[in-house]
C-alpha cells in the first residue's frame, strides 16, 4: 500500500492503477493545469500565484513540512473549494424528485453494471465529481431497473472494490451535495452510513465512536433517503453474541432519525436477528443476502435444498421466505412496529477475468431470479431492480 509521501511524488508508483491522482508530477508541475480547470470550473477565475501555491499546499506539498494533506486527491480540492466559496450545489437540467418513489416497493441493481469504471459505485460515489455521477446515473442498468441508489457515506481503503477514503463528518456539505443530485435524477438514496472499513480505519474499532457517527451521519441524510443501513454484513464486526453492540447501532440511528426507517444488512444465508431492532420503534428492514451461488429454489427440489447453521432452506427462496415468517411473528408478538422483508444482495455481474465471486448473472437472469424471491417473501429487490409485475 503506497505511503502518503509516494502517493504524492508518484516514487516507486508504477502503473495508472498507483499513480492515480494526487501525484505532484500530475497536479502541480510546471503547468498547474489541473488545478487551474478546477479552480476556474468552480470559482470563473483564473488562480492568482497565491491561490495556487494554496491548493499545492492542500494537495501535498504539506508534506515537505510534515503535515498531512489536506486533499489526498482532485476531486477533493474541488469539494473544499466549494465549500469555500459556500456554492450552492450544481444540480442536473430538469430536475425531479426521487423521493416520491415508494421505498416498500423500491428497485435497485447495486452490484450492476460490471463496468469497472462504475462497478460498485455505492463506496466510490463520494470521492467522484459530479460529472462521474451523472454518467453513472445514466447508465441503462440505473436509469431504466432503478427506483433507488445506495450511497455508502463514509469509506475507507478497500483497493480490490475500488473504494477510497471519505469521511461524512469532515465534508458534510459534499454528502448532501451527492443525495441531491441522485434524488435530482429521479433516484432515492438508500444511505448506507459507513464501511466496515472506514469502522476499522478511521475509527479505530472503536464502538463508541461508531455510534457516534451513526448517529450523526443518520441525523444529516435523513431528510435525503428512504432508509439508512449502518453498514454491509453487520455480523462481520458484530456476531450473535454481541447483541447489545448490534442494537446500539440501530438505536443510535434512529436518535439521529426519529422518522427514517432502519434496516440491518447480513451475510450470505444469515437471517436477521429481531433483537437488532429491540427499541427501535417505526420501520425496520430485513436487508437479506442469499449468496451468489445458492440455487434459486423455490420448487421444493432436493437438488436446491442449502443448510446453513441449524437451517435448511429450499434456496434461496426458501431463505427468504422463512425470515419473512419469523420476523412476521415477531412483529405479531409485539416485538417490532413494523417490519418489511427485503432482498438486497442475490447476484453480481462479470466485472474481471477470475473474480472470486461465483456465479455471475447477466441482469435479466438476475431480474428472473429476483422476481421468484419477491414471490417467496421479499417486499423488494435492491439487487436486480426485480418486480412482482
Amino acid at each position: 500500500m503506497p505511503n502518503d509521501h509516494q502517493r504524492f511524488t508518484g516514487i516507486n508508483l508504477h502503473g495508472s492503477d498507483q499513480h492515480g491522482i494526487g501525484t505532484w508530477k500530475s497536479l502541480c508541475g510546471e503547468s498547474n493545469e489541473d488545478i487551474i480547470n478546477v479552480f476556474y470550473e468552480i470559482t470563473g477565475n483564473t488562480p492568482e500565484d497565491i491561490e495556487l501555491g494554496h491548493a499545492r499546499w492542500l494537495l501535498g506539498a504539506s508534506l515537505w513540512y510534515g503535515e498531512a494533506i489536506k486533499c489526498p486527491t482532485l476531486d477533493d480540492y474541488a469539494v473544499w473549494l466549494r465549500e469555500e466559496q459556500g456554492e450552492e450545489p450544481c444540480l442536473p437540467d430538469d430536475p425531479k424528485n426521487g423521493l416520491l418513489h415508494d421505498w416498500r416497493h423500491a428497485k435497485g441493481t447495486w452490484l450492476y453494471p460490471g463496468n469497472q469504471e462504475f462497478w460498485l459505485a455505492s463506496q466510490r460515489m463520494m470521492t467522484w465529481d459530479n460529472n462521474k455521477i451523472d454518467r453513472y446515473l445514466r447508465l441503462e442498468e440505473i436509469a431504466s431497473h432503478s427506483t433507488h441508489v445506495i450511497i455508502c457515506c463514509s469509506t475507507g481503503i478497500r483497493p480490490a472494490l475500488h473504494e477510497t477514503p471519505f469521511n461524512a463528518m469532515e465534508y458534510p456539505n459534499r454528502v448532501r451535495e451527492v443525495f441531491e443530485r441522485v434524488i435530482r435524477a429521479d433516484k432515492a438514496p438508500i444511505a448506507w452510513l459507513m464501511s466496515q472499513e472506514f469502522f476499522q480505519q478511521d475509527l479505530q474499532g472503536n464502538h463508541a465512536k461508531l455510534v457516534d457517527h451513526l448517529k450523526a451521519t443518520a441525523e444529516l441524510v435523513a431528510d435525503l433517503c428512504h432508509f439508512a443501513v449502518p453498514m454491509r454484513e453487520l455480523g462481520d464486526v458484530y456476531g450473535g453474541s454481541q447483541m447489545a453492540e448490534r442494537n446500539a447501532l440501530f438505536r443510535a440511528i434512529r436518535q439521529g432519525a426519529p422518522q427514517l426507517p432502519v434496516a440491518c444488512h447480513e451475510r450470505a444465508l444469515e437471517q436477521i436477528p429481531v433483537d437488532d431492532f429491540a427499541g427501535v420503534d417505526g420501520d425496520v428492514i430485513s436487508l437479506l443476502q442469499t449468496g451468489f451461488d445458492t440455487p434459486t429454489g423455490g420448487h421444493n427440489r432436493p437438488k436446491d435444498e442449502v443448510s446453513a447453521g441449524n437451517h435448511t432452506y429450499d434456496g434461496a427462496a426458501g431463505f427468504v421466505s422463512q425470515n419473512a415468517s419469523r420476523m412476521a411473528g415477531w412483529q405479531a408478538a409485539g416485538r417490532m412496529e413494523r417490519h418489511t422483508n427485503a432482498v438486497g444482495e442475490h447476484s453480481i455481474p462479470d466485472v474481471y477475468a477470475g473474480q472470486p465471486w461465483q456465479p455471475t448473472r447477466p441482469l435479466d437472469n438476475a431480474r428472473r431470479r429476483g422476481k421468484i424471491l419477491l414471490q417467496h417473501g421479499a417486499q423488494f429487490d435492491l439487487s436486480a431492480g426485480a418486480s412482482k409485475g
